[in-house]
């Protein structure tokens, strides 16, 4: 082999084959530990030493692991043949370049402040278009008032800046709390600067988003559409929002998929998580958790809120309980007035009553005070009626006030009171749309709960064959399944204008008995009619314990009453029952202050 000095310090050297005579230029990348090389043509074997070289310095001794390169190496252009056309080789792989990650596109190792900073810009901006979506649904789709827009983008901005996660330090003081930040960092032999190989680039994100999702949770965004509409002075109540995320009528379960929409796919803003990985929720927070996270907004950010719309969510109620509403509004707005209970504000304690069902238990008082509602054994009357039309019409053998349709009596009065709850309690559906029949819920699974995954032909196929079979099942019988809907709703008679209206206040089931062991399910103890009235004055109920444990006790008027308000407001009973006591006991300390204060007025020297 025949070498030639490929200049003074050069980084290559020009070597001949003994055996082909072909000349090219070798770079120190081409020689083995041992000095041997290859030729790039025959692939002869042959051994370089130091004594043929050129140049002193094209000789590249090994000192540990690190080579040192004094010069650059030069591209290596190989001497032509004129009698074979040898093509260029291929560029020798550089050991000394960083190591980048396989993925097309992806940026090799940053700092963990700027993965933090990533996954932080990536995650508010997509809140923030669910909170939009959200808003646009209320707008439109449940005829909220526009004004809640501008409100909720106000909460929204400062709930973000309370929350402090665009602070400078963040991304360290999340690091120093998930137990990293107290290691010193490994540095590379061959590099200058530092890289942080204790961290996994994925570990590391899911710590800022473990972080981000405990500072600024999900269900913030249904929190602040709530807290935007009590602002406004809206009839919406937490079991709105609650009802309308889980049935998918308010973007939140399935909202990710809408994220991606709109601000582009995760890799563009180089973050490796998906939006399902971010947006997707674990579950949707009831009504009751749902207040208490509002009134906690509130407070944090430093916001003063007023009361409920007291007029506005009472009317509502009773326009739901077809009561009518200016006999009995005036009543319950004086009460709200005269008392204005501490529960009607907002409040962050989870274990604290809801404000709806303070506004129930005024409701409830106006309605016992205007009617009279005090054990006078009125519900036993009624079922007493029921009993003795047997078979026929029940509408036959009852007093005309008692009728349903109001009969020959214009004033609305106890009966009627009472007859109206009872049917407006069987026509009460808590349940949600999808559980109605199977249709409908597969339709749900497939938009909200399982949204974004595709089917095979063969399983899209098989669902519309067992589709196919249950639809046929329906049709074999419709006239069954038409009446067992109709009697799982209660509802068994049809009125004079078409509509099916409940007759369970008039029926044998629905009698004495019945509410009797109706009320011993949920707590209560039944109580005889009072047949030595002393005075038609209020009457006050106790609890009273019984076998160690304490007993609701009251009337079976009183219970028929309290509970349609109590399953409109979907809590139960008892807590009704306790919010009705607490609500008596204030006005009667009002009233004895009151009285008091005007005894002393009167003995004033003159």
């Amino acid at each position: 082999m025949d070498c030639y000095g490929g200049g003074g310090g050069g980084g290559s050297t020009q070597l001949v084959c003994e055996s082909c005579g072909f000349a090219g230029d070798y770079s120190p990348d081409d020689f083995s530990e041992d000095g041997f090389f290859s030729c790039r043509r025959c692939d002869a074997l042959h051994i370089h030493s130091q004594e043929t070289a050129a140049d002193p310095g094209d000789y590249f001794p090994i000192l540990g692991s690190i080579r040192i390169i004094r010069d650059p190496p030069k591209p290596c252009i190989p001497a032509r043949d004129p009698t074979n056309h040898q093509p260029p080789a291929a560029p020798a792989f550089n050991e000394f370049d960083e190591p980048r990650d396989f993925v097309t596109g992806a940026d090799s190792w940053v700092e963990p402040e700027a993965l933090g900073a990533r996954v932080r810009q990536r995650y508010v901006q997509g809140m923030q278009v669910i909170l939009q979506r959200q808003l646009e649904a209320l707008v439109e789709r449940h005829r909220v008032g526009a004004l809640v827009c501008g409100v909720a983008g106000t909460l929204w901005v400062r709930w973000v800046a309370a929350s402090k996660v665009f602070d400078q330090m963040w991304a360290r003081k999340v690091l120093d709390s998930a137990g990293g930040g107290d290691q010193e960092e490994e540095k590379c032999e061959w590099a200058d600067e530092a890289l942080p190989r204790k961290y996994d680039r994925r570990r590391v994100q899911f710590v800022f988003l473990r972080s981000l999702r405990t500072t600024l949770p999900l269900y913030s965004t249904l929190s602040i559409c709530f807290l935007a509409c009590h602002i406004t002075r809206e009839a919406v109540l937490p079991t709105d929002i609650y009802r309308w995320a889980m049935e998918g009528k308010l973007p939140y379960v399935a909202a990710f998929t809408q994220v991606d929409e709109l601000l582009g796919t995760s890799l563009e803003q180089h973050c490796s998580l998906n939006a399902r990985q971010l947006f997707r929720p674990v579950r949707v927070i009831g009504a009751w958790q749902l207040e208490a996270a509002a009134g906690s907004i509130a407070r944090r950010i430093g916001l003063r809120l007023p009361s409920v719309n007291f007029y506005a969510i009472s009317q509502r109620y009773l326009n739901e309980l077809s009561l009518p509403i200016e006999k009995i509004l005036p009543h319950a707005c004086r009460i709200y007035e005269w008392a204005m209970p501490a529960e009607l504000w907002l409040a962050s304690n989870p274990a604290r009553v809801p404000s709806r069902v303070c506004v129930m238990a005024i409701i409830i008082v106006a309605l016992r005070v205007q009617y009279n509602i005090n054990g006078q054994g009125m519900w036993e009357e009624i079922s007493e009626a029921g009993r003795n039309a047997g078979g026929s019409d029940p509408d036959v053998n009852l007093p005309p006030s008692m009728k349903p349709d109001g009969g020959a009596s214009e004033e609305f009065g106890t009966r009627e009171l009472l007859c109206t709850l009872a049917d407006a309690y069987d026509k009460i559906d808590v349940a949600h749309d999808y559980s109605k029949d199977l249709h409908s819920y597969l339709q749900y699974c497939k938009d909200v709960v399982f949204p974004g995954i595709a089917c095979s032909k063969e399983e899209n196929h098989l669902i519309e064959i067992f589709q196919d079979m249950y639809k046929g099942r329906e049709d074999e019988n419709p006239k069954a399944h038409m009446e067992e809907m109709r009697n799982t709703n209660g509802v068994n008679k049809r009125s004079r204008d078409g509509t099916f209206v409940g007759a369970r206040c008039f029926s044998a089931s629905s009698g004495i008995q019945s509410i009797k062991s109706e009320m011993e399910d949920h707590g209560f103890c039944y109580m005889l009619p009072r047949e030595w009235l002393r005075s038609d004055g209020y009457l006050r109920y106790r609890r009273k314990k019984i076998t160690g444990s304490l007993v609701c006790a009251g009337h079976a008027d009183y219970y028929v009453l309290i509970r349609s308000f109590a399953k409109l407001a979907e809590v139960d009973i008892r807590i009704m029952h306790t919010s009705v006591l607490k609500l008596e006991q204030r006005l009667a300390c009002i009233e004895g202050r009151i009285s008091r204060s005007l005894d002393a007025l009167q003995n004033l020297p003159s």
